[in-house]
């Protein structure tokens, strides 16, 4: 095999051990330049290889952002000599300067964008050894929030905004990390309003479900009273109020009532105040139930199907029957299971109806729309 032909294999292994380089021939002189930035550890130095398609070549020119000029005979060599000149320069604080086209190569160009972001102090970068995959995480005010991308793709992996959000179509116009980080940041900003109320609910109520709230749940189910919860759901996190809706869980005879006490009070509603305070107005309370100290409180509540109190969800029993003798409470994963064996149940209008495993009265809440 001739040399020129082993050594476009040589540059082929290499180019996908840095993915950063970006190759440039120039036909009139036989010589291939590589030029991009090369991570080596926690450092981004940018690079710049010339290599020589001609027969009678056997050395390879390597200049570096510190201007260090060296030649080797073996292109497999790159990678350990970079890291021997990252070791000697590792006190400099330079910064990486970018002054390749990021036109070039979009699938490399990426790399170029990462080495210039790399120091920000907006956001904290993690690459993988190989740089296939990015984190982008502890983002200034917003502390919770990630993003994860494949590289040199772009393409959206995992991120922190709420599930009903298609992140990916929102952005699929967009060229370039830059251009979506810049984006992300922009809906972030705009989904405050949405985060701060439910961070109030998170704090001042007993949230019983999701059993472990995140930043990817866009509802929440907390305690009004006894046997009875508050579902709140923002169907759009970017519009929360306008696209609120609210359900009254618990037994047939404590719900009807509160549901309308409920629609009255949303004539009344005061777009001054957040949904916290609303639904305090709305229901007359002072504040809602909280949850009671380990050593001060109640003992758990079990559930009556599975003997536990929380489920495999790490849920808690919040479902009970229409009979107000009866105190026992259940799962709603566990009580949709019981229902699915029981030949005389059914499911109409959202609205169970079944039978409690026990004392055989009727069970009427909307536990299917909890588990939704």
């Amino acid at each position: 095999m001739e040399r020129s032909e082993v050594l476009k294999t040589e540059i082929s292994l290499l180019l996908e051990q840095c993915l950063g380089l970006l190759p440039t021939i120039y036909s009139c002189t036989n010589n291939i330049y590589l030029q991009g930035p090369v991570k080596t550890e926690n450092k981004w130095m940018q690079t710049k290889v010339q290599l020589s398609l001609l027969a009678n070549s056997e050395n390879l020119n390597i200049q570096t952002q510190h201007q260090h000029r060296l030649k080797i005979k073996k292109l497999s060599e790159i990678s350990k000599l970079i890291e021997n000149i990252s070791g000697q320069n590792q006190r400099q604080p330079e910064g990486i300067i970018c002054n390749i086209d990021p036109c070039a190569n979009h699938n490399r160009s990426v790399y170029t964008e990462i080495a210039s972001l790399w120091q920000s102090e907006d956001y904290d970068i993690f690459l993988n050894k190989n740089c296939s995959y990015s984190r982008f995480e502890n983002f200034a005010h917003h502390k919770q929030h990630y993003l994860e991308l494949a590289l040199p793709s772009i393409q959206i992996l995992k991120h922190s905004l709420p599930s009903c959000i298609d992140l990916q179509s929102l952005v699929k116009e967009l060229t370039g990390l830059k251009p979506l980080l810049q984006k992300f940041l922009v809906f972030l900003e705009e989904l405050k309003p949405f985060y701060e109320n439910l961070a109030d609910i998170d704090e001042l109520c007993h949230v019983v479900q999701p059993s472990k709230p995140t930043t990817k749940e866009n509802w929440r189910m907390f305690v009004l009273k006894d046997r009875v919860f508050l579902k709140i759901e923002f169907k759009d996190p970017f519009a929360p109020l306008s696209t609120m809706v609210v359900n009254v869980v618990g037994p047939t005879e404590k719900v009807g009532p509160l549901r309308r006490v409920f629609d009255d009070g949303l004539r009344d509603w005061d777009p001054s105040l957040n949904v916290h305070k609303n639904l305090l107005r709305i229901f007359d309370l002072c504040f809602f139930p909280m949850p009671s100290a380990i050593d001060s409180g109640p003992p758990p509540t079990f559930c009556h199907i599975c003997c536990c109190h929380n489920s495999e969800l790490g849920d808690i029993p919040i479902v009970s029957c229409d009979n107000p003798n009866c105190s026992l409470m259940f799962h709603t994963t566990c009580l949709k299971k019981w229902f699915t064996t029981l030949k005389e149940s059914k499911v109409f209008l959202h609205v169970g109806f079944g039978f409690c495993p026990f004392c055989k009265t009727k069970i009427s809440t909307t536990f299917k729309d909890v588990l939704q």
